[in-house]
């Protein structure tokens, strides 16, 4: 969603940090997009699949929960995700009443392949920087997390 400034509110110091944080989420949502492409899940399953792969298996219910989601519409993400092949439904190992989520095998790799030149380009430009500016770049994206918690905790 791009949202402009009010024309009449006055510019502030930090403009040009608030205009590269635009650019990074702008350009986050377009690797999303060809993430989701390439990989041909779209944006639920990737957030499924990504939960899967970091968190681990799981049940309908907890992804559900976790990913804010009802439990029917994560069933479809599912459903989806089954039938492409990205991801198997395997007996609970302790309540035969449930079932795991699980990726499959090759998921996690292929997806990896993707993302690999983002993590390495974004390690290689925090190591460029000294531990001073780590520390302030660090402490800085902290407190952008938490403005993006508290706007999203109302």
């Amino acid at each position: 969603m791009d949202v402009k400034r009010p024309a009449t509110e006055p510019a502030t110091r930090g403009g040009a940090i608030r205009e590269q944080l635009r650019n990074l989420t702008l350009r986050q949502q377009r690797f999303e997009r060809y993430l989701g492409r390439r990989l041909r899940v779209d944006p639920a399953g990737l957030a499924v699949m990504d939960h899967l792969v970091n968190v681990g298996p799981t049940t309908p219910t907890d992804l559900a929960r976790r990913l804010d989601a009802s439990t029917a519409a994560t069933t479809l993400v599912i459903d989806r995700l089954v039938a492409g092949g990205h991801a198997t439904r395997e007996p609970h190992p302790t309540d035969r009443r449930k079932v795991i989520v699980t990726p499959a095998e090759h998921w996690g790799a292929m997806a990896y392949e993707h993302v690999a030149p983002v993590i390495e380009g974004v390690s290689e430009a925090a190591a460029e920087l000294s531990p001073g500016e780590q520390a302030v770049v660090a402490a800085f994206l902290e407190r952008i997390v938490g403005v993006y918690d508290a706007a999203t905790d109302r």
